[in-house]
């Protein structure tokens, strides 16, 4: 599953990074790597960002839709 298919306020663990050079690094310079543990905090109507944070340091990251189509997760409980 991808981080977009993820429903608001489940935790999920970071399983693999998706496409070109350019977008891993921009994902591992926002802090998404594979065996992050994340939590979907909201997604923004009208097709806007998502906001995630990272479970171990409480860090807050909107992403973009597109940018979350190309990280994939493993949902680990529902909140």
């Amino acid at each position: 599953m991808t981080l977009l298919e993820l429903k608001r306020g489940n935790i999920a663990t970071v399983s693999k990074l998706n496409g070109g050079k350019s977008v891993i690094a921009r994902m591992s310079d926002l802090g998404f790597r594979e065996g992050k543990t994340i939590q979907l905090l909201r997604k923004a109507p009208f097709h806007g960002p998502l906001l995630v944070e990272d479970v171990n340091c409480g860090a807050k990251i909107m992403i973009s839709r597109k940018i979350a189509l190309s990280i994939e997760v493993h949902c680990e409980e529902a909140k």
